[in-house]
């Protein structure tokens, strides 16, 4: 009985010490983590950047979580909102951001398609108060985000 529960011992230390091969999913907190440290480093001249939404996906389906945030830069009477795609690539992250062109009401991910609906300004519109529905389709293909039409 001593025996087996030193050795049960020394299997669960082993476990312990001895690094195991694992699929590692990033959590919301390690998303956030690494979203602040994005955010903190974005610099505009009388604007400031601050994190709006985001998703953990696999966008390009090699097994890594990454992140696609959506953030806005907000002036003193303007802003606009961007996308940032972190693709995990082990030890860091490779980052592309583009722009957006309307104010998001709806995002979603599913599986390397990202699904943006928005309202554009309409030609009578006001800055302030765009009014046409558009859904913008955004797919992570050939090691490239493209615009889908």
């Amino acid at each position: 009985m001593h025996t087996l529960r030193i050795a049960s011992c020394l299997f669960c230390l082993g476990n312990l010490v001895l690094p195991m091969p694992a699929a590692h999913a990033l959590d919301d907190e390690g998303a956030k983590a690494v979203i602040t440290k994005f955010i903190r480093s974005q610099k505009f001249e009388g604007a400031d950047a601050s994190a709006d939404r985001h998703v953990i996906a696999d966008l390009n389906g090699d097994g890594k979580s990454d992140i696609v945030l959506l953030w806005n830069v907000l002036g003193p009477t303007w802003g606009y909102t961007k996308m940032s795609i972190f693709l995990d690539q082990g030890r860091n992250y490779r980052t592309l951001t583009t722009d957006l062109p309307g104010d998001i009401e709806k995002f979603t991910v599913k599986g390397s398609m990202i699904l943006i609906d928005m309202l554009t300004p309409g030609p009578n519109d006001p800055r302030c108060c765009p009014t046409v529905k558009m859904q913008r389709r955004y797919q992570w293909t050939g090691g490239k985000l493209v615009v889908l039409k």
